[in-house]
């Protein structure tokens, strides 16, 4: 799997540094590209994970690091590109070593110059830990670690910058033609056919003919008194966005430097709310945005439904010099901040009722400037207590895609300081001790809430009070104190009853108390509780707490024999869950539906549904075992799973359920598709990749053979017949085709 950038224009020539890249990460387990920006090394390396990828089913990780400021959230960065949730405020070596393991695999960070440091460190750290790992970087300088093979991109040579003019300049005017090719080639070599300085001239032909072009752009690069490059090459790029910068009008400038505050995008509404002002009329963004695309400074993401835009890393890191040339930058961040904080408290008033969904997707493309937001508002005093008020995008957003850690993590920094009101304070404690035990970080829970238990008394007030009971009641019950924890969710719910305007909490410790009376044994009660979570949240069209809801009424009609209203309730849990992407709510379904399938026999369906909540669990860092009430009854439907196969068969189908993709198995848990049979545990571990060269051993090709064959090097070749020789358990060549035939491979 690759995550990463998303280019909407073709990947044109390079083929020689495509070769020699994919040779030298062969060679060598860790390769920087190094260069000045706009030289191409994005493109490059997202050319090789794409190379990579293709016919292999090895892992293959990118992570964009020009999003991140803040070097202590590089591991939450890299957890979330391999599709593991963060399970703590800081995400350890270990936990990104254990999750790649003694695989092939590629991780590749670019943008790496302003983390050097901490990329170094952990890039090393990793590499020590996962002998089959490659690591490759991008980067205005190299890391400087024992073992880096370091890998100059050059400029295009001068077909290829030739052909990527073309083919930019018919895209901006598709009745152009390259009329005089010399002309062309000598634009190109005006800017040490530097691909993104290309790039931005070929964008000009609709204004300028080429020979003007021409003229302005060496005028530029001579005087030299306009950049602020000091190498030629990035001179040449300096130009030409000193270029573009002043042939853009007023609004678009504005709009071009205020946009350089965002990460990882921005929407039509977001620049209006965080870029208008001072010399931009709100009204006046959408044209301003269009004519940034038309000049290439922005690009729309057309595979995005919600229309985002983007600016390559170099842009926007033009804008933010410009933004401080003109002593703004602090201004604009805390716009930004405050369109981000606004949305939040929006958020958190909306959240019970209908649109919970609509919020939840509108949240995804939006981490990385929300890790902006928080990172700026954690960073004094003064502005600390709004990311207090950020936090029910922590609890509900965060926490359930599996960012609990990162959460965590903004909320401490944030609490760290001692500002805010005691509501807010309160807020974002309860909130704070919540996510620790979600994480299982027990400790923190308990510090956490003792803080909370001193504000409380402190500040007398009852909303504040009301907040303490919440998290006590949560705090206790992890702690196997479900007696306590009992009492604490009852005395809250009646003070936030009493308060009155609390629905969401008030519906929230009524879905936490039902769970809390099910862990001590007393199902009535605990249904009680459950239904008086539906009371409040069905007439709002809410479904977050009400599938929750679900969830413990159906394991309540399981452990009372009625298998059948279980697997209903449980169903409609699921389903719902599946569409929030709740990680957290489809791992608590799908365990329940696992034992109600042992219950009705289905051996299979059964235990491909435990391997899936095994995998979440582990994705999520949420220990079964701090729950005794649900480990109890995991205990007890592995144990009816594992009576109705044999050995090797229940393992075969818990490991399916682990490596299938979760919507199939959802399908599954869903009754909309059926178990198919299991493949054999060693055959799995064989990537697509490793299939195909083990068929050609075992037709008898050599190395050399299967090399020419796939277009790859012998390295390789002999790299993949180790792994695949220790997978299959065997000792020589000759035994490879006996093995796959015993296999079914």
């Amino acid at each position: 799997m690759t995550v990463g950038s998303v280019f909407l224009a073709p990947f044109l020539g390079r083929v020689a540094e495509s070769a020699l890249l994919q040779e030298q990460v062969a060679s060598h387990r860790l390769v920087t590209l190094l260069g000045p920006g706009g030289i191409g090394k994005t493109r490059l390396g997202y050319r090789l994970c794409d190379q990579l990828s293709e016919g292999s089913e090895q892992p293959v990780w990118s992570v964009d690091l020009a999003e991140l400021a803040d070097a202590s959230v590089l591991g939450s960065a890299i957890a979330e590109a391999m599709g593991l949730p963060a399970a703590s405020d800081q995400v350890s070596v270990e936990a990104l070593a254990d999750h790649i393991g003694d695989r092939d695999a590629l991780l590749y960070l670019d943008n790496c110059e302003h983390l050097v440091d901490g990329c170094a460190e952990l890039v090393t750290a990793l590499l020590q830990r996962c002998g089959r790992l490659r690591v490759l970087t991008s980067s205005r300088q190299p890391l400087r670690v024992r073992g880096e093979r370091v890998y100059p991109v050059p400029p295009m040579t001068g077909a290829d910058a030739r052909e990527l003019f073309v083919d930019r300049a018919t895209a901006a005017l598709p009745e152009w033609s390259a009329v005089d090719e010399d002309i062309v080639d000598q634009l190109c070599a005006a800017v040490d056919a530097v691909p993104l300085a290309v790039e931005l001239l070929a964008t000009q032909v609709g204004v300028f003919a080429p020979d003007v072009i021409l003229a302005r752009v060496t005028d530029r690069v001579v005087r030299g008194g306009t950049v602020r490059g000091s190498l030629p090459r990035q001179q040449s790029v300096d130009a030409c966005l000193q270029w573009s910068y002043d042939l853009c009008s007023e609004q678009e400038r504005l709009l071009w430097i205020r946009a350089s505050t965002f990460a990882g995008g921005f929407t039509i509404e977001g620049a209006e709310g965080a870029c208008s002002g001072s010399g931009l009329a709100a009204g006046d963004v959408a044209g301003a945005i269009a004519g940034l695309v038309d000049k290439s400074v922005l690009a729309r993401d057309a595979h995005d439904p919600t229309g985002r835009y983007r600016m390559l890393e170099i842009i926007r890191q033009y804008g933010h010099d410009r933004l401080d040339e003109a002593g703004e930058r602090e201004v604009w961040r805390r716009r930004h901040r405050d369109y981000y904080l606004d949305l939040a408290e929006l958020f958190e008033r909306d959240w019970c009722g209908p649109r919970q969904k609509s919020w939840m997707d509108r949240w995804r493309p939006e981490r990385a400037n929300l890790r902006l937001a928080f990172d700026y508002s954690v960073s004094s005093a003064d502005e600390a207590p709004c990311a207090m008020r950020m936090a029910a995008v922590c609890e509900h957003f965060f926490a359930s895609t599996g960012g609990g850690g990162e959460a965590l993590h903004w909320l401490k920094l944030a609490l760290a300081h001692e500002t805010g009101t005691d509501l807010e304070r309160a807020s974002a404690l309860r909130i704070a001790c919540f996510i620790a035990n979600l994480v299982n970080d027990l400790p923190a829970a308990a510090t956490l809430f003792d803080e909370l238990e001193a504000l409380a008394e402190e500040s007398g007030d009852d909303l504040v009070r009301a907040l303490m009971l919440y998290a006590g009641c949560v705090v206790r019950t992890w702690q196997n104190d479900v007696e306590a924890g009992a009492r604490l969710g009852a005395e809250g719910i009646e003070l936030l009853h009493r308060i009155g305007g609390q629905i969401g909490l008030e519906a929230n410790l009524h879905f936490l108390r039902g769970m809390v009376l099910g862990w001590a044994d007393q199902p009535e009660e605990s249904a009680v509780n459950y239904r008086g979570c539906l009371d409040l949240t069905e007439p709002r069209g809410e479904r977050w707490l009400s599938s929750y809801s679900a969830w413990g009424l159906g394991l309540d009609a399981l452990l009372a024999g009625d298998v059948e209203e279980a697997i209903r309730l449980e169903r409609s849990a699921l389903e719902a869950k599946a569409d929030f992407q709740d990680q957290l709510g489809i791992g608590l379904a799908t365990e329940v539906l696992a034992w109600a399938a042992a219950a009705q026999r289905r051996g299979r369906d059964a235990a491909i549904l435990l391997g899936m909540a095994e995998s979440i669990w582990d994705a999520i860092g949420m220990s079964i075992a701090a729950m005794p009430y649900i480990a109890r009854r995991r205990e007890a439907g592995v144990a009816d799973t594992r009576a109705l196969l044999s050995g090797a068969d229940f393992d075969d189908l818990v490991g399916l359920g682990r490596s299938l993709p979760q919507a199939e198995v959802v399908d599954i848990a869903l009754g909309r598709r059926v178990a198919q049979p299991a493949v054999s545990a060693v055959a799995t571990t064989l990537t697509k990749r490793e299939r195909e060269i083990a068929r050609l051993v075992a037709s008898g090709a050599t190395n050399k053979a299967i090399a020419e064959h796939l277009v790859i090097s012998v390295r390789t070749v002999e790299s993949h017949v180790e792994n695949l020789l220790r997978k299959l358990e065997v000792a020589t060549r000759a035994q490879v085709a006996d093995r796959l035939a015993e296999l079914g491979v």
